[in-house]
């Protein structure tokens, strides 16, 4: 199959491969899968990064990127992308188009009219939420009708797609993300829960990331449990956070790690015992998932793009990420389970986890794409 993937969500390079990870590996397991996959990758204004040097690579087997620059009229902030170009920088006859991203097909859409081919479009929390909008959603419903499949990326905005574009719900699959075969056979049965709890967050520090919430719920721990609390990643909000611990008297117990590569994110929530994230506006988040590879209980936010991989009390936690003390209880029930119940959490994870490989959630999301196509 020829596959041409149109997406900001992906890296600025072929050696960069964490940021915007997943629409990457969906890719890289196509190719090596025998398919032939061309990326566009429209750069917008609005981007903190610069168009890179190198705007066209490879990527493993039968993988071709490349970063298109728009002509730009910066007095009414437009970027026009002209179709004819974009034409020229595709190597064969698509047999499908696939754009994740509302920028994507918004500007792209038209080309699987052109081609005469399928048109699958992703979606993820930001097509939920400008939908919202009346001219914004008005003007999806009129691309969304020529596409033939909508490629979910979790449960949560599976649901929240049908209730806001009920005509469609018979064209919608959920593409859930994966992991690298060699997370999913990780040594993780060293974990204790009790002693000094290892707690671990792995964020941009961002505001809806929700690691002040996270910091003040812990304050409010009983005193006889111990614990740290590791933050890995940086962002805007860092100092800010790093002056909220100092003033609460917590520097002893909160650290501020800084970006990890991905190798050293897992190998620090091996040695964690809790992983919590009570973010908003979350498609699904890569962390949650390594979080549970790697065999830690994980609190994750209810409605968001974890819902529906985490069943509370099953196999991990879900707080409401907008109330303050339903993350301070998600977080004291993790802290006090009983050996019974958390060796029933553990077992329930390992289970869950084991089907989300990235080879294994590829080959279902093109399956889902034939299935909707014929």
């Amino acid at each position: 199959m020829n596959i041409l993937l149109i997406t900001q969500l992906f890296p600025y390079t072929a050696e960069v491969s964490y940021t915007s990870g997943a629409l990457r590996e969906f890719a890289e397991e196509w190719g090596n899968m025998g398919h032939f996959v061309k990326v566009l990758r429209p750069h917008y204004g609005y981007e903190k990064e610069a168009f890179p040097d190198k705007p066209v690579f490879k990527i493993g087997n039968n993988l071709d990127v490349e970063f298109i620059k728009p002509l730009r009229i910066p007095l009414i902030k437009l970027n026009f992308y002209s179709q004819r170009k974009a034409l020229k920088k595709i190597p064969f006859k698509p047999d499908v188009i696939i754009c994740h991203q509302y920028n994507s097909y918004f500007t792209f859409h038209t080309l699987a009219r052109k081609f005469k081919v399928p048109l699958v479009i992703g979606i993820h929390m930001s097509d939920i939420r400008i939908s919202k909008n009346r001219f914004h959603h008005w003007h999806q419903e009129r691309i969304f009708k020529q596409a033939t499949a909508f490629a979910c990326r979790s449960y949560t905005y599976e649901r929240l797609f049908q209730q806001q574009f009920p005509a469609f719900s018979d064209r919608t699959f959920v593409a859930l993300s994966g992991l690298p075969e060699r997370y999913l056979k990780l040594d993780n049965t060293s974990k204790k829960l009790s002693g000094k709890f290892e707690i671990v967050t792995v964020s941009s520090l961002i505001k809806r990331k929700q690691i002040d919430k996270i910091i003040k719920a812990l304050t409010l721990l009983p005193s006889n449990i111990n614990w740290n609390f590791s933050i890995i990643g940086s962002g805007d909000e860092e100092e800010k956070l790093k002056n909220q611990a100092q003033h609460l008297n917590l520097s002893d117990n909160v650290k501020f790690c800084g970006q990890y590569n991905r190798d050293d994110v897992i190998r620090n929530l091996l040695k964690s015992d809790i992983f919590i994230l009570p973010s908003y506006d979350e498609t699904l988040g890569l962390a949650y998932l390594e979080a549970m590879a790697c065999g830690c209980i994980t609190i994750g936010s209810e409605n968001e793009g974890i819902d529906g991989i985490i069943v509370d009390g099953e196999n991990g936690f879900l707080c409401d990420p907008f109330d303050d003390r339903s993350i301070s209880i998600k977080l004291l029930e993790a802290v006090t389970l009983k050996p019974e119940h958390l060796n029933n959490i553990l077992e329930n994870v390992k289970k869950t986890i084991r089907n989300f490989s990235i080879r294994q959630k590829s080959k279902e999301y093109l399956d889902h794409v034939n299935t909707l196509i014929k």
